[in-house]
């Protein structure tokens, strides 16, 4: 049993970072000329894109050759997002935080590239995880050109893990972290102190708020994470801190370059550490780790929640969950390997009905909201239907994408009639209230 676990995490592994670099085929749809209807705004508020895990941002070596928001992953493409809304003079923004590090890691490095500052990690979650302080310095490269002021709101959009870093940016503005304030007191992070109504809009799309079993599998055998942290210092001592078109930045765990570094060296002690401090994108999406962040993330009171998402599954003769055939074959695996533990619990969850639907790597019932917050939750169309009126402080899921994959909100498929349709009319119902 150990062996054939160890064999599915290595496929796994091998599956993730082919699709980190692999050039995705994009499905024929019908383009009209689409733009933004401003008549609909009430607010026009900044928006910032959070990519997931391993993603990257337009400050990349490469991005204008693959777009992460927009090219579907298709080099040459001119579909990219960022461009197309500030177009539409709708002000974006897309930081790059790291590909591989946690939600926490992610929202500390987001905040610093808002304020143009220094990542602070903090004193007490460096102490605990075993890691540097402090990371890179984005003093004099705000990400808005000029220092953000917490008290000008902001939109954020999150794409699958970059989902989990924007609720937790949004939790820590508004509430801060008792934890850091008591082990630096003046000398606290401005993330970490809370008190701030910064936050407009929180949209996830595809986000695996309650976790993955994807995750688990490539976590709980252990050998993933270790040769996923071995592979990025080896490729750090090669070609420094950017790869492609990513930007790792792990300096502050010891497994690429720091700041002012060229080249890594070989870490053992910071692979080890890589998985057994479970400071890193892969335990905060299995499901116990997403459960575990859940308890510390709340929703701020005057922030608006959209969650978005998708569905490749079918029921098959079996009445068990398969992929469609439309599903980007590179998700075949991982979605299968849900639908093989359809009635199996994992950390407490039993994999069925809404938790077996999948778009190849997120279960529905992850994406629709967090389960902590599913008493306030609420359908945004049934929610419209009724007439009522749509509230800060709660979760509102749009209807399902079926037959759409977890990349596809990257443009690998435009839905419903070209990617600028989804986007611009995202854009229209957060600025509307």
């Amino acid at each position: 049993m150990k062996k054939m676990k160890k064999i599915i995490a290595v496929l796994l592994s091998a599956l993730l970072l082919f699709s980190l670099v692999t050039v995705s085929a994009s499905a024929e749809g019908t383009k009209e000329e689409r733009t933004i209807d401003k008549s609909k705004f009430n607010t026009d508020y900044p928006y910032i894109f959070v990519h997931g895990m391993g993603g990257w941002a337009p400050s990349g070596k490469y991005y204008s050759f693959s777009p992460y928001w927009g090219g579907g992953l298709l080099p040459g493409s001119t579909d990219d997002i960022i461009a197309l809304l500030n177009e539409q003079g709708v002000e974006a923004y897309a930081p790059a935080v790291g590909p591989l590090s946690s939600a926490w890691d992610r929202a500390c490095e987001l905040y610093a590239q808002l304020m143009g500052t220094v990542v602070d990690y903090g004193a007490a979650h460096a102490q605990a995880h075993g890691h540097d302080r402090y990371g890179f310095s984005y003093e004099g490269k705000a990400l808005m050109g000029e220092e953000w002021n917490p008290e000008d709101k902001i939109n954020l959009v999150g794409h699958s893990f970059g989902g989990a870093t924007v609720r937790l940016f949004t939790s820590l503005m508004a509430y801060g972290c008792e934890e850091e304030i008591a082990a630096t007191g003046e000398e606290t992070s401005g993330l970490f102190i809370g008190g701030h109504d910064s936050v407009h809009s929180c949209i996830a799309l595809s986000a695996p708020h309650n976790g993955s079993p994807v995750a688990n599998m490539l976590v709980d055998p252990g050998i993933t994470m270790y040769l996923m942290a071995f592979a990025l210092n080896c490729i750090s001592m090669i070609f420094g801190n950017d790869f492609l078109v990513f930007s790792f930045q792990m300096g502050h765990m010891g497994l690429s370059p720091k700041q002012n570094e060229e080249r890594a060296s070989l870490n053992i002690n910071a692979v080890k550490n890589f998985h057994e401090s479970n400071d890193n994108c892969g335990y905060d999406m299995t499901i116990r780790g997403a459960a575990e962040l859940n308890e510390t993330i709340k929703l701020a009171p005057n922030t608006y929640y959209y969650s978005y998402t998708t569905a490749t599954t079918e029921t098959n003769c079996l009445g068990r969950q398969q992929p469609m055939a439309s599903l980007n074959p590179i998700f075949y695996i991982s979605s299968g390997m849900i639908g093989i533990n359809e009635g199996k619990t994992i950390d407490g969850v039993k994999i069925e009905g809404d938790w077996a639907v999948n778009d190849g790597i997120v279960p529905l019932a992850s994406a629709l909201y967090p389960t902590v917050d599913s008493k306030t939750a609420r359908d945004y169309e049934d929610a419209i239907s009724a007439g009522e009126e749509i509230e800060s402080g709660r979760w509102y899921y749009t209807d399902t994408m079926v037959g759409m994959d977890h990349f596809d909100f990257c443009g690998t498929k435009d839905y419903p009639t070209s990617f600028e349709d989804f986007y611009f009319g995202m854009v229209e119902m957060a600025n509307s209230r």
